[in-house]
């Protein structure tokens, strides 16, 4: 038993340390996931399945950590395409991505943004 808490004790301190560098862009975006073409603005094949972002003015590259504020999912993606074209949504995420935040019923979300590189 001691050794479970101390393992879960030890993976806590080590996932807020990652946290301290993470530089939030912004408390809380509005998302959509989307299917998209063949390729992505970055010149990639999309793979809707992929753990990959579309943002209108974020380099290419940028990693971004989000969190689905009404379930508390988190995932990593990938900037690599540009969008969304919808008023009001600053982020569109690949399914892979909406499958990991939980949000594929609704189709859109609002998630807390944080920016690691």
């Amino acid at each position: 038993m001691f050794l479970l808490v101390a393992g879960v004790l030890t993976l806590g301190l080590n996932v807020h340390g990652a946290l301290a560098d993470v530089q939030v862009t912004g408390a809380a975006v509005k998302a959509s996931f989307y299917y998209h073409g063949t390729r992505t603005a970055s010149g990639e094949r999309f793979n809707p399945n992929g753990l990959t972002a579309a943002h209108k003015t974020l380099p290419f590259g940028t990693m971004l950590r989000l969190v689905n504020r009404s379930n508390g999912k988190t995932v990593t993606v990938r900037v690599n395409d540009r969008g969304p074209f919808i008023k009001g949504r600053e982020l569109d995420v690949s399914r892979g991505a909406a499958s990991a935040l939980g949000m594929l019923g609704s189709g859109i979300a609002t998630l807390q943004m944080a920016r690691l590189n």
